[in-house]
């Protein structure tokens, strides 16, 4: 997701903490809610530039996507949802996990060790690394319709359709142009990039 970088001088934020707290508060709702709860606080802090670490913000986020409001805040100030967090940061710790991004895959064979990729990389390489432990070639899922795409994640970039769907970023902002017209989605431009915001439920 683009960032605007003025958000470090307008509204920075000092620590990430609450905001990691309230992942892991919005995950106890379901692992579907806190992936949109997660994905919401992205375009807060790097699209609104708004301060996450305020309970007023999280709040908000919350309710945007849809969760169980009363049960978020009270989840938010309880010790599981903070242990949850320390539990994740003793994992990373564990794992030697000191940059971000960092993917750590692994095998059904337990007594194996994972292999920890940190740094960006392309799509392709991730897919070499995974045919290379399961020593075979497995069959890629079947991507969902754009339409459907957008309406689960509600909120998404051209650039994130294009590398979706294997598209140039022209080819992906021709498609979206075309659901636009029939006002499936909105066109949402911000400093870096286009996004677009699917008019249609959640599903």
């Amino acid at each position: 997701m683009s960032c605007d970088g003025n958000l470090w001088l307008e509204n920075p934020i000092d620590t990430p903490y609450a905001a990691s707290i309230a992942i892991k508060a919005a995950g106890l709702q379901g692992k579907k809610q806190g992936i949109r709860f997660l994905r919401r606080l992205q375009e807060v802090v790097f699209l609104e530039k708004q301060n996450v670490t305020e309970e007023s913000v999280l709040i908000q986020c919350a309710k945007h996507v849809g969760l169980d409001v009363n049960e978020f805040v009270k989840d938010l100030h309880s010790d599981y949802a903070a242990k949850a967090f320390q539990c994740d940061l003793k994992i990373t710790s564990e794992m030697d996990v000191d940059e971000i991004p960092t993917l750590v895959f692994f095998n059904e064979k337990v007594e194996e060790e994972g292999i920890k990729i940190s740094g960006y990389y392309s799509y392709e390489t991730y897919v070499h690394i995974i045919k290379e432990m399961l020593e075979i070639d497995p069959d890629p899922a079947c991507l969902p319709p754009l339409r459907s795409f957008l309406s689960y994640f509600q909120f998404v970039a051209s650039k994130e359709v294009a590398v979706v769907y294997g598209l140039s970023l022209e080819e992906a902002e021709k498609e979206l142009k075309k659901l636009q017209l029939q006002q499936v989605v909105e066109r949402v431009p911000v400093k870096y990039g286009t996004f677009w915001r699917s008019t249609e439920k959640s599903c």
